[in-house]
């Protein structure tokens, strides 16, 4: 089902306007209560592009179901409320394989909606975390083909234990790292695979993998 962002902007009005006595409620009232500027604002109705982190915050703040915001679901048939599920990035149409290959990096993203509590699990911070599908059985048994991945991009300092998603000149790869002086050395966990040496400049890290889901079928 698409989320129209016409649609969630007139149930952001009556939201704000219940709370304001009533009152009518403007685009910029809505844009200036998500904490967005107006022009991105406008931007976002235009191109149907919702902002779902801050529509989260506004309903946390108010403990508002989401599945009734989004999905109008009646929220008196829900145990959990708004406060126990988050929204991330979910990059589908990323091909990041363990070979590289993956291009167009933040294009179109998608959102997922999860319980908090995995991420607590896995220590990766809502706010810098985005989720990637693994294609290629290099990273296996660590990372299965189709699994998802957490990545947390505010983790970035390199030890030869972790594994990371980095992009480099031939796309994006998941594989561990290792220095050795001004060369990076991408290795797989599938030993079948040869690691393949880089030079440090000709890297970019984009973060590290927290966790991973697997598709048991």
């Amino acid at each position: 089902m698409e989320i129209k962002i016409d649609k969630i902007i007139e149930k952001l009005k009556d939201v704000l306007s219940n709370e304001l006595g009533n009152k009518k409620v403007f685009d910029k009232d809505i844009a200036k209560t998500l904490g967005i500027k107006y022009d991105n604002f406008r931007k976002h109705k235009q191109y149907n592009k919702v902002p779902y982190y801050e529509i989260m915050s506004f309903l946390a703040k108010r403990n508002i179901s989401i599945n009734w915001f989004f999905f109008n679901q009646l929220p008196e048939s829900l145990v959990d409320s708004t406060s126990n599920y988050i929204i991330l990035k979910y990059q589908k149409n990323i091909n990041i394989t363990a070979g590289g290959g993956g291009i167009n990096y933040e294009l179109n993203p998608e959102p997922l909606i999860i319980d908090k509590q995995l991420l607590d699990y896995i220590n990766s911070s809502y706010k810098y975390t985005e989720v990637l599908k693994v294609f290629g059985d290099s990273m296996e048994p660590d990372i299965k083909e189709n699994s998802l991945i957490f990545v947390d991009k505010s983790k970035k300092e390199i030890d030869n234990k972790s594994i990371y998603v980095i992009n480099t000149l031939d796309g994006l790869f998941i594989k561990k790292l290792n220095i050795d002086n001004d060369k990076v050395i991408l290795k797989s966990t599938n030993h079948f695979f040869s690691d393949i040496k880089l030079n440090i400049n000709d890297i970019n890290i984009i973060g590290k993998v927290c966790g991973v889901l697997v598709k048991l079928i």
